[in-house]
């Protein structure tokens, strides 16, 4: 039962989860699609879509993601990133509970993260949007009890990264490939994956 692979850190909770899961990457970048179809196109989020709780468990249900522990996790991460019942940001969202379909290296994770967010496979991301990508990750390791960073460190990996590369002056974005072992190797970033983050939390901040 659930992934077979080396893990990002055996230090953390949930990198445990995610050899319990069943559902791979296929199945995670299909369900995404699903629910960006379904999703409301709304500006006020960062990518453009929300997703109502309705929605997401009947698109869990439609691409066969049912089974325990995958539809109870994904239930229990939807409530708590949902806290007001108006709904997640979904892309943002689905780069947080990416690390669960996938039980690979920290470079591994990273680079599905970045993927799952960039929908329209432009190989490009912003400095805004990996921030959110790291956030969200953060979020969903906090549930499991893990140690994560601060917002600022988050901000700092980010900055570290962006400063010197080619961006597009009109989005301020960069090729994320071939970046993703810089971001892992970022000692803030090793930190997390050690499981030596400074701060403990439980909901989407």
């Amino acid at each position: 039962m659930g992934n077979n692979a080396s893990n990002l850190s055996g230090r953390m909770a949930i990198s445990a989860m995610s050899h319990m899961m069943n559902i791979t990457k296929p199945q995670l970048l299909q369900l995404r699609d699903r629910c960006i179809s379904v999703s409301i196109k709304d500006g006020s989020t960062a990518s453009g879509y929300k997703l109502l709780r309705e929605k997401f468990l009947q698109a869990c249900t439609d691409c066969g993601v049912s089974i325990e522990p995958d539809y109870q996790v994904f239930e229990k991460l939807f409530a708590m990133w949902d806290r007001n019942g108006y709904g997640v940001d979904t892309l943002t969202f689905f780069a947080g509970i990416s690390p669960l379909a996938s039980v690979m290296d920290v470079n591994t994770k990273l680079q599905f993260a970045i993927e799952v967010f960039d929908h329209k496979q432009s190989g490009r991301v912003g400095r805004i949007s990996l921030i959110r990508i790291l956030q969200a990750i953060n979020v969903t390791a906090s549930y499991f009890g893990d140690k994560v960073l601060v917002p600022r460190q988050i901000v700092a990996i980010v900055d570290d990264l962006f400063d010197g590369e080619n961006r597009l002056k009109d989005d301020d974005t960069i090729e994320y490939e071939g970046k993703v072992e810089t971001l892992a190797g970022h000692p803030f970033v090793l930190e997390f994956s050690n499981g030596q983050g400074s701060s403990r939390y439980g909901n989407a901040q």
